[in-house]
């Protein structure tokens, strides 16, 4: 029996740490993304499940750094099941009128541009297999947007629009493609908050909590297998409960 391969960008960091874990222990072979993280430590956990696992570079600023993966993964791997765009960044808080240029095509071509073209090399070839997942990484501030976080805000329902136009154009092809939207989840990308930020946001969650990387990856889990084989163009907010920070 063939083995079920995932292919995850930025698994160096927590949310695709967390995920890789979470597929390897599912018997998953691996395959994932890097830039600028360390990668051994996550390659040596999931292969205590005796499954494959293969980390690359990718620079998501750069298309061709993009599409070259994509073409090293699917040729290196014999059948790809499922695709989750997990890799993006996050800036300093600022107000919009003090966010520079740079920042903003920073961020654009990161967290959307790159996520698109994900997609794009993703789809093309689900569209061969007739077949596949992809699960695309949002954020609740791509529902209600996030205050001080404008550019970023809009970069992740730049994603939800993308999940649910792309989600109408994979279903005739057994393409399914969901986005799940984080609250506040402790990883590298949030460990500048301060204690009393901390302390806020686990006062603004229902569940009285912080998430973890657990909490998105079994998500992700769900929404890439067959248990989920009747849902497709959805966004599922994975939050605590909590509307907005």
């Amino acid at each position: 029996m063939l083995r079920k391969t995932v292919f995850i960008t930025g698994g160096s960091g927590g949310i695709g740490s967390a995920t890789a874990l979470k597929f390897a222990s599912e018997g998953y072979n691996i395959a994932t993304t890097f830039l600028n993280g360390e990668i051994n430590n996550l390659k040596k956990e999931c292969e205590k499940y005796d499954v494959k696992f293969k980390a690359y570079y990718m620079d998501l600023t750069r298309e061709q750094s993009v599409r070259e993966t994509f073409n090293k993964v699917f040729s290196d791997f014999e059948y790809i099941d499922a695709v989750v765009c997990n890799a993006g960044k996050a800036d300093k808080e600022s107000l919009l009128i003090d966010v520079s240029m740079e920042s903003i095509d920073t961020l654009l071509k990161t967290n959307l541009r790159g996520t698109i073209i994900c997609n794009q090399e993703a789809f093309k070839r689900f569209l061969k297999q007739k077949h596949g997942a992809i699960v695309n990484i949002s954020s609740i501030f791509g529902i209600n947007g996030g205050p001080c976080e404008a550019v970023y805000s809009a970069t992740k329902g730049g994603i939800i629009g993308l999940t649910k136009a792309l989600a109408v154009e994979g279903a005739p092809f057994k393409i399914r493609v969901n986005a799940i939207a984080p609250g506040y989840i402790d990883t590298k990308m949030t460990a500048h908050f301060t204690d009393e930020e901390k302390a806020h946001a686990v006062s603004m969650t229902p569940l009285a909590r912080i998430g973890q990387g657990k909490d998105i990856a079994d998500a992700v889990f769900f929404l890439s297998t067959e248990n989920s084989s009747f849902i497709t163009g959805e966004v599922l907010t994975v939050s605590g409960g909590v509307l907005r920070f």
